[in-house]
């Protein structure tokens, strides 16, 4: 009987130990600092961003039925790619997503987070409704070979670069359309100028529901859309890939987080996940 009750003692010591070192590896998965962020500051675009859309649909928070974005209403919208980046700056509670090749080298207080899943690719496309004129199309070919080399600096060209000779055709040429793109697109356009100084391009950042509408209506020759098209805008317009973009999530460098899962971002954007203590086990 004695041995008996030692030999129970001794199996509730061991699961004693075994449950403290178990409560002991939890609390050494707690992030330090995270708690004191408080409620989540989210940041999200605004409608008709191409950057928000892809966001919306590759984390699963966007009904393709009904058209609607399951993104938490009282989040902040953001009309740019640099708007998220200087909200998130300012805010070392804020989260918010952007562009790969938008924020560089900046040197903002922001970090980038590593996300679970490589979810969050896209394409950057230019579209345009009937024929192309010779300028525009002599400007697309430049874009898609010689071009392919200003794409790669900061994204992934769809293209090999190659050498590029110009007919030098005379023309102007409007572009508008998605502001994660409007900078490659300038620097495209400048280029392609010094080639062709025959040529005259204007680039104008809003957004890509506006670049698809501009081209529809003749705003724009070209629209920059930074997603691929759905199908019900293929059957009015025309596009060509660019170049791939990733969407890279990021916070405020006083945050302490690193890498984040795909399920809990997307509870962060629908408004499951409220505070930032929540994520720090």
């Amino acid at each position: 009987m004695i041995r008996k009750c030692l030999l129970t003692n001794c199996a509730l010591i061991v699961l004693v130990l075994i449950l403290s070192g178990c409560a002991a590896g939890e609390e050494e998965k707690k992030i330090d600092g995270l708690s004191e962020l408080g409620a989540i500051s989210v940041i999200s675009r605004e409608k008709g961003s191409g950057t928000g859309n892809v966001f919306a649909e590759n984390l699963d928070i966007y009904d393709d039925e009904t058209k609607v974005d399951l993104t938490k209403e009282d989040c902040q919208i953001a009309n740019s790619s640099d708007e998220v980046v200087d909200m998130v700056a300012s805010d070392p509670s804020a989260i918010g997503y952007v562009s790969e090749g938008s924020i560089g080298d900046t040197e903002k207080q922001i970090h980038r987070l590593t996300v679970s899943k490589d979810v969050l690719n896209r394409s950057f496309c230019l579209a345009y409704s009937g024929k192309l004129s010779e300028v525009e199309q002599e400007f697309i070919t430049y874009i898609r070979s010689e071009g392919q080399k200003i794409v790669e600096k900061n994204y992934e060209t769809v293209k090999k670069p190659m050498t590029f000779l110009s007919a030098r055709p005379a023309g102007h040429i409007t572009v508008g359309g998605s502001s994660s793109m409007a900078g490659l697109l300038q620097e495209l356009a400048d280029a392609y100028s010094e080639i062709n100084p025959n040529a005259e391009i204007e680039v104008s950042a809003t957004d890509s529901s506006e670049g698809l509408t501009g081209v529809v209506f003749g705003t724009y020759d070209l629209g920059m859309v930074s997603r691929d098209l759905k199908d019900y805008e293929s059957e009015l317009l025309e596009s060509i890939p660019i170049a791939r973009d990733v969407i890279v999530v990021i916070v405020n460098k006083e945050n302490p987080l690193e890498k984040i899962s795909v399920k809990d971002l997307k509870e962060i954007y629908t408004g499951e996940i409220t505070q930032w203590q929540e994520l720090g086990q």
